[in-house]
């Protein structure tokens, strides 16, 4: 990724999503984010053009100088794409607290406010800006949204519907694409458990509550946010209990699990695991239990355990042979389908291809055919896949093959708003540095460093 290669070239929006940056924007800490832009290539001049101001001004900030004026803040955001939510400025407090006490209470005033209204409409339809007192008038405090004094089946659904639009949407695009909205749909969701409703309909709606916080802690993982995925899982076990379902509280065993085991942790990913296969087992459910074994191999495999990674895989391969036609039924199945099992097979065969050659033709075929089933709308899965495979081709010596795969890939990282798909860019970044002699790999690693230089 090329990121700031040229004064005119606009930054990369995935920029903002690395862990520095967003722990940087998150304390207006607006020096560090300039010397973070300048780390992946955008010169002092760009950030000058952006953002308004002088170059010695920039220097000062970078150096040290705090900004903390509300509109420079503002400025910065709007000139940089920033966005301002990153640096909290999704709308200002003063603006709000001032509209709140100015509110209309009684006809006549409903009137002036709605001409007043009018008049400010006009002058944005004919061109001309805005006062800060009428971009005040126009702050919103949004009310919240009644909640039923009874919920019912139709209720639940509603929840499961909408959850299941921002699961696609994660899958597609990355957690920080729809981070935001899955939030205010697991507030929204958490709130129906208030209202009125009988036994049968409270353990479904328990059940579609722990699967929207099962979301929102998967796309605080993927933004690299470890603590509160921990938190939202947690508490998505919690309710899975309460709802008496053993099979879902396995699946989100497995997410919780993952979060360990992508931040280098393996040891713990295991028990979180293990764990997940005696839920997974008390609810009768080959599926669920071939899923746990499967994410044991991988665990296992990232401690470098071949013998115990192959066995689990094993029984993982044996468990979904056998497992009948009414598992189909079972919502959680949409998790863990062959692509899934081939993409995990994959996964143990290529971190043990790392250490032992032996496993990469394995792995290039499992990766091959996990890529050949993998549907257009999974982005983030199939750019896992592809990175992996470029590595496992590199490994091998096809050098011509793994850097056009890793081209691939990372037109399709770029795509996606995932810090954690930066995270997997590692091997791929080492492969191509052993062979970068040659000048497409060289330009490869290049663009890999580069891209995960803003993780």
């Amino acid at each position: 990724m090329n990121v700031g290669s040229g004064d005119d070239r606009p930054i990369d929006p995935v920029v903002w999503h690395g862990r520095e940056m967003r722990e940087a924007l998150s304390r207006r800490d607006i020096g560090r984010v300039y010397r973070l832009l300048r780390r992946v290539g955008v010169s002092q001049r760009q950030i000058a053009a952006c953002t308004g101001q002088g170059q010695s001004e920039i220097s000062a900030i970078t150096n040290g100088r705090q900004v903390q004026a509300y509109d420079v803040l503002e400025r910065i955001a709007d000139g940089l794409k920033i966005p301002r939510g990153y640096l909290g400025l999704a709308y200002s407090d003063d603006a709000v607290a001032r509209a709140l006490s100015s509110g209309s209470h009684g006809a006549e005033d409903g009137f002036m406010e709605r001409r007043g209204f009018l008049g400010l409409v006009s002058k944005l339809v004919v061109g001309s800006a805005l006062t800060p007192a009428e971009l005040d008038f126009l702050a919103v405090t949004p009310a919240s949204t009644p909640v039923p004094e009874h919920v019912g089946t139709t209720d639940v659904e509603q929840v499961r519907t909408v959850s299941a639009k921002l699961r696609a949407l994660d899958v597609a695009h990355g957690g920080g694409s729809c981070r935001d909205a899955i939030l205010a749909h697991v507030g929204w969701a958490q709130s129906l458990l208030n209202a009125r409703c009988d036994d049968t309909v409270r353990a479904r709606l328990l059940s579609a509550v722990a699967e929207i916080k099962t979301l929102a802690g998967w796309s605080a993982h993927d933004l690299g946010l470890a603590d509160e995925a921990r938190r939202y899982l947690g508490q998505a076990v919690r309710d899975a209990q309460d709802a008496g379902d053993p099979a879902h509280t396995a699946i989100v065993l497995h997410h919780l699990g993952r979060v360990p085991l992508d931040n280098g942790d393996p040891g713990e990913a295991l028990k979180v695991f293990q764990l997940g296969e005696i839920a997974a087992k008390d609810s009768r459910s080959t599926v669920a239990v071939a899923f746990l074994h499967a994410n044991q191999a991988v665990a296992y495999a990232h401690q470098g355990d071949q013998g115990q990674a192959l066995t689990a895989l094993r029984r993982a391969e044996d468990e979904y042979a056998h497992a009948g036609p009414h598992e189909a039924d079972r919502g959680f199945t949409r998790f863990f389908d062959q692509v899934a099992l081939d993409t995990a097979a994959a996964r143990v065969h290529s971190q043990l291809g790392l250490i032992d050659p032996g496993h990469r033709a394995e792995a290039i075929t499992r990766l091959t055919r996990a890529l050949a089933g993998t549907s257009v709308g999974h982005g983030r899965q199939r750019a896992f896949n592809l990175a992996w495979l470029a590595t496992c081709l590199l490994a091998e010596g096809d050098l011509d093959t793994g850097v056009e795969l890793g081209t691939q890939a990372l037109h399709a990282v770029r795509a996606v708003q995932s810090t954690r798909l930066l995270d997997h860019l590692k091997p791929l970044e080492d492969q191509a540095a052993r062979h970068g002699g040659t000048g497409d790999v060289q330009q490869l690693h290049h663009e890999v460093r580069l891209l995960r230089s803003v993780a």
